[in-house]
């Protein structure tokens, strides 16, 4: 897979982590105490292993109700963790739980770990989704069932630095406030992904949220972006075609809402 020549690049994004993820029924056979195996899958390059909390199903529907929704949790049988696959560096990790595999690329350390591009990352987490469909195939006739793909960039913008002192409506184009500056700044959207005949499949979700780092104790902007939705085929293939769109989204979506003086920050190629 090749970088599309149209799309905006930068030499020094402010990116701080990157999140490729897909969502499947739960294969049949399968119980927690099989989450062994399924590290052993990847255990050659993902060797330590930390338990955390499930992450609960999560979809893009649409024609509901206007008004306000609410979410319930309906469960059966026994909750299963997710568990954390953790490269030797933890720059790297992968996340699986019985309807979940994620892989995360992520700064660590003295933060100077290089981003390994898009194209480099989805290969590796193609492989990933076919031995795990393989072995999925071992416990009874069945391939992963996709339901939801998502694809997230999560950036950290620092405003302040040895040359500069910066303000929000200085990084974002639609935060353009005058009067006082304010303290704190939130904001949240989001669009909806169509299909080639218009119709819905996701969203494209956007947040900013100013806070100070814990590492360095700065000030920080915290902007996340979002494609989330169901794939044209539940398969491996429609949800490589997804995350592919996904990114394109995201990355014109970030050039969109960002400013050309943040660009020259950032190192926008021409």
């Amino acid at each position: 897979m090749s970088r599309p020549v149209t799309l905006p690049d930068y030499s020094k994004p402010p990116l701080n982590e990157v999140v490729l993820g897909v969502q499947f029924s739960m294969p049949r056979g399968y119980q927690q105490i099989l989450a062994y195996e399924v590290w052993q899958l990847y255990r050659d390059e993902f060797p330590t292993v930390e338990e955390q909390p499930p992450l609960v199903p999560t979809f893009e529907t649409f024609g509901l109700p206007s008004g306000p929704q609410f979410s319930f949790n309906m469960t059966t049988g026994a909750q299963h963790d997710r568990y954390w696959f953790l490269s030797p560096d933890k720059d790297e990790l992968i996340q699986f739980q019985d309807d979940r595999l994620l892989h995360n690329w992520r700064k660590v350390g003295d933060m100077s770990n290089e981003y390994p591009r898009f194209e480099k990352m989805v290969v590796r987490f193609e492989h990933e989704l076919r031995t795990l469909d393989k072995y999925v195939s071992t416990l009874a006739s069945q391939k992963l069932n996709i339901t939801q793909c998502e694809i997230s960039y999560i950036n950290h913008v620092y405003p302040d630095g040895p040359e500069r002192s910066l303000e929000v409506s200085d990084i974002f184009r639609f935060a353009q406030i005058s009067g006082e500056k304010p303290e704190d700044f939130a904001a949240n959207f989001r669009r909806t992904i169509s299909d080639a005949s218009g119709a819905p499949i996701g969203r494209l979700h956007s947040e900013v949220q100013s806070g100070v780092s814990n590492l360095n104790g700065q000030r920080v902007f915290v902007f996340t972006l979002t494609a989330r939705g169901a794939p044209s085929q539940p398969t491996i293939s429609g949800a490589l075609e997804f995350l592919k769109v996904g990114r394109e989204m995201v990355v014109n979506t970030f050039t969109d809402l960002t400013t050309d003086s943040a660009h020259d920050i950032w190192g926008r190629k021409p």
